[in-house]
């Protein structure tokens, strides 16, 4: 009877407030005494669903800023009303408004630490809300942010680069609602504020922050959306002390304010701890204070915020971080390896805490951890630790959905490989120095084609189930690819696993294959610290030198080749805007307003910028590296019978554009004349493509002359005759399409995309194996558009614009075709060499024919002159396919031809062809030094 009596007094009460709320504004207090109330009663009473309905009907019907003050109790209210929750509009629209708040407190109060259920959550609450214009708008927005929160904490770049559009949306759409004015004031800096970080101009991105966060702090109500700004402040003000921007000293006002955000009584722990973070950041300026006591006091606050935060807390492994980069500092500043054992064990339990290359935070993790060690008198550790943190980047490109996702998430990866390496050169661990560099190279290349064999790997691991949804539902799900990534990763553990470079042995038996003496990687200098040459031969003892001046920002005459050569791309063919890659952010260093590359229609004039840079570049390029390598290393290693030496190099940065066949020795000898050269994208790819069975080259294939592009590109006489006397000599069982010499269009074909589509993906032994195309290629670098394609005639005759081939598109085809076995493909184009995301990464059209499967490729550093290149042409497909020499040798073979002044041409070779190489001198270098080769 006690029991009852108290169960009613409960009941008549909570209607009271209910009945209150009905005709008038309720205080908070009397919210939280109803949900007290209704948890005191059995789960079965008969009201308490019922009140709860009620209440929730009545206080979550204004405005966001009218029911912010109840948010802290709208979980509980809808965990009672959902056991029998009532049936139409009116509860729908009060349940999404009360679902909403809940979520915003949680968030407030650091307790969403799985985000995927409440993205699932929020997508079914914007079906609910539908075109409710009430409810749809801020559920959309919402939806967007733990989107974004998602990718924050899962490191998704593709997904955070999407996210200034989407948001950029959500403006549009409430630009016309008065009442989201103020929101709209806040929305677009910050909006911005994301497009900048993502472009890494982080300078502008403090900008645009700062002006949002001042508009957060001006808005009406809106109290969640300035506890979130307030929690980004602090997240941003290590970022703000990295860059120096709040000067050398923090003033006493935004220390204080910091301050008052770590002590505040009534705030949660996880709020304190963010702003013990701040304050430790502010004090050891990210890393860059050399005054002990404000390192003490840094270190003291990251101390404070490591205790808030329990272990299992998703913060709790940073804050562990934080303390162990405040100890290596104090550890730098006072000369003492005191605190380094501390650091040690905090940065060991992160690791255990952060679980393995898929956490964002892993590589940062042990790259700290390996100075650490090598500060701690343990330098024979930081190759193993430093290699197993470079598999995050390798996971990260393989996460990426998108092409600026995989860039923007990979873009600090060489460095971080080219610094380890040199660090494991100090602690003379040669084979960790070799694998170091190799985890900077190729990733995206590298990404493409393991994703293709996701199926395959998923039913050798025994996941079945998993392979057949990779297959319905595509790598386009961002949730299934972390997933599928993580499985595999755990499959392939191990010396050979999916995200580690190949090892010593592997690179030694892929270069015996190749008939390759040495695979050199070229690492330009930087700062104080000299270039170098790492060397894995096929045989003996791995080896490196230091090659002090390798650098192209310390020489006049590199940097005019470098500027000429960006010139000379945008020159000589004009394109319609429908058909121009979009330019680059600024921010971006490979990015022009727009690239447009052809084929030059005449030779170059003599006052021709790119030809008057040669000499100084090729009097360097001797000097700096290929000089010492010559005749230090390669010099007292002779071949047998005196066969010149056989070099794959590796030229990292901006040391990709360097014709390095062109180096010219004090006499006057390129070193084209004294070693063969070839190039590779990485050790990985080097390892992959001397695995396959060679593809020895016949008469069959595909020839494509200079397709009509309309309105797009200028004609390529000399390309016609290319293609045409080529086809002619060697290849007279190969289809040709295109235009020929005379101008009329081959009866086999008009030479478009989808011609050459259709044969790349041809498995039929009548399709041939060899591919000779001489028209014009196009490139743009960039962030958003970067892109590297083939012009080719346009699908429709009649139409004035041209077909596009890109690099991505062939790539795809190859990968989907394994069964097409292709010797040779040759791209007598401009700029195929070029790569669209960064010489490091080396995405180019001739590296994704190269990675596609096809075994030899030879593709183009610049704009190849129109008139001489049929001639080395010529000469090439002669050494290959009548003395019956490789590609590598027969490429070298025509260049030392078009060098000899008493060259002597080979019988039939067309007296069209050699009137634009007269005897008696020296082809010019942009004529014969522009073509590389990649492969068998």
């Amino acid at each position: 009877m006690t029991e009852t009596l108290e169960e009613d007094a409960v009941v008549l009460r909570c209607q009271a407030t209910v009945i209150r709320a009905l005709t008038g504004r309720v205080a908070a207090a009397d919210v939280a005494d109803v949900v007290a109330g209704l948890s005191r009663l059995p789960d079965d009473h008969p009201e308490r669903a019922r009140i709860a309905a009620g209440l929730v009907m009545t206080v979550f019907r204004g405005s966001q800023d009218d029911t912010a003050e109840y948010a802290a109790y709208a979980g509980d209210l809808l965990r009672f009303a959902e056991a029998d929750p009532p049936e139409g509009p009116q509860w729908t629209q009060a349940r999404i408004a009360a679902r909403m708040c809940a979520l915003l407190h949680a968030g407030s109060q650091g307790e969403l630490t799985d985000l995927s259920p409440l993205d699932d959550e929020l997508g079914a609450l914007a079906g609910l809300a539908g075109d409710n214009p009430a409810l749809a708008p801020a559920v959309g927005l919402l939806h967007t942010m733990s989107g974004y929160l998602r990718a924050m904490n899962d490191g998704n770049e593709s997904v955070l680069h999407r996210m200034p559009a989407e948001l950029a949306a959500h403006v549009e759409q409430l630009r016309d609602r008065p009442e989201f004015a103020s929101l709209l004031d806040m929305l677009e800096p910050m909006t911005r504020a994301m497009a900048a970080n993502q472009r890494g101009d982080h300078a502008e991105m403090l900008q645009w922050f700062d002006a949002g966060s001042r508009s957060a702090a001006e808005m009406p109500g809106q109290e969640y959306v300035r506890q979130a700004i307030a929690e980004a402040v602090t997240r941003v003000e290590p970022l703000r002390a990295l860059l120096g921007e709040s000067g050398p000293e923090l003033t006493e006002e935004r220390l204080a304010e910091l301050h008052e955000l770590a002590d505040r009584p009534d705030a949660s722990a996880h709020d304190r701890a963010l702003s013990h973070l701040a304050l430790g950041a502010a004090y050891l300026k990210a890393g860059r204070e050399t005054d002990l006591d404000r390192i003490g006091t840094g270190i003291a606050h990251h101390r404070a915020a490591l205790a808030l935060l329990p272990p299992g807390h998703p913060h709790h492994a940073f804050c562990q971080q934080s303390v162990a980069l405040a100890l290596l500092r104090r550890s730098e500043v006072a000369a003492t390896t005191e605190g380094l054992d501390e650091a040690d064990e905090l940065l060991q339990s992160a690791r255990d805490a952060l679980g393995g290359p898929h956490h964002p935070q892993w590589a940062f993790l042990n790259e700290m951890l390996g100075h650490i060690r090598e500060r701690n008198g343990q330098p024979g550790e930081v190759g193993e630790i430093g290699l197993l943190g470079q598999r995050g980047y390798a996971w990260r490109a393989l996460l990426e959905s998108d092409a600026a996702g995989a860039k923007i998430a990979i873009r600090d990866v060489t460095g971080a490989a080219i610094s380890l390496a040199r660090r494991c050169l100090k602690a003379d661990d040669l084979a960790a120095a070799l694998r170091a560099l190799d985890t900077g190279r190729g990733l995206m290349l590298f990404a493409a084609t393991e994703l293709a064999k996701v199926p395959a790997r998923l039913a050798a691991a025994g996941h079945t189930e998993l392979a057949r949804r990779w297959e319905t539902e595509g790598a386009g799900s961002d949730g299934l690819r972390r997933e599928v990534l993580s499985v595999l990763t755990q499959a392939s553990e191990g010396a050979d696993g999916l995200l580690d470079p190949p090892s010593v042995a592997e690179i030694r038996a892929a270069l015996r294959n190749l008939d390759a003496d040495a695979l050199v990687y070229l690492v330009p200098a930087e700062g104080s610290m000299p270039g170098l040459a790492l060397i894995a031969p096929a045989e003996g003892p791995l080896a490196w030198m230091a090659l002090p001046e390798l650098s192209v920002r310390d020489d006049d005459g590199v940097e005019r080749y470098l500027a000429a050569l960006a010139d000379r791309s945008s020159r000589n063919v004009a394109v319609p805007p429908a058909a121009t890659p979009a330019g680059a952010p600024a921010s971006d260093p490979e990015a022009s307003p727009e690239e447009t590359p052809a084929r030059d229609l005449a030779a170059p004039a003599d006052d021709d910028p790119l030809l008057g840079s040669f000499d100084a570049l090729c009097d360097w390029a001797w000097r700096a590296a290929v000089g010492p390598l010559l005749d230090k290393y390669f010099g007292p290693r002779k071949r047998s019978g005196g066969a010149v030496p056989r070099v794959v190099l590796i030229p990292m940065g901006d040391l990709a554009r360097i014709p390095w066949q062109a180096a010219r020795r004090g006499d006057g000898v390129h070193a084209v004349e004294l070693a063969a050269f070839s190039q590779a994208v990485s050790a990985q790819l080097l390892c992959e493509n001397a695995a396959r069975e060679p593809v020895v080259p016949s008469a069959g294939g595909l020839v494509v002359g200079d397709p009509d592009t309309g309105d797009v590109a200028l004609g390529l006489d000399a390309a016609r005759l290319e293609a045409h006397s080529v086809r002619q000599a060697f290849y007279r069982g190969a289809r040709y399409v295109g235009r020929r010499p005379n101008g009329s269009v081959s009866p086999s074909g008009r030479g478009t995309a989808e011609e050459v589509r259709r044969w790349l993906a041809d498995p039929g032994p009548s399709a041939g194996a060899v591919l000779h195309l001489a028209c014009h290629g196009s490139f743009a670098a960039g962030l958003d558009d970067a892109k590297a394609f083939l012009l080719l005639a346009a699908a429709d005759p009649g139409d004035d614009g041209c077909g596009e081939l890109s690099a991505e598109e062939i790539l795809e085809l190859l990968v989907a075709s394994p069964g097409r076995r292709i010797g040779l493909v040759v791209l007598a184009a401009c700029n195929t060499g070029r790569s669209v995301h960064g010489y490091d990464e080396a995405y180019s059209l001739g590296t994704a024919f190269l990675t596609g499967g096809v075994r030899s490729v030879l593709s183009t550093q610049w704009s190849i002159p129109d008139a001489q290149t049929p001639s080395l042409m010529y000469l090439f497909h002669h050494y290959l396919r009548r003395e019956g020499l490789p590609p590598w040798q027969a490429l070298r073979q025509a260049q030392i031809w078009m060098l000899d002044p008493a060259r002597v041409p080979p019988d039939g070779m067309p007296a069209e062809l050699l009137a634009a190489v007269p005897a008696g001198e020296p082809a010019p270098v942009a004529a014969w030094a522009g073509f590389l080769h990649f492969g068998h």
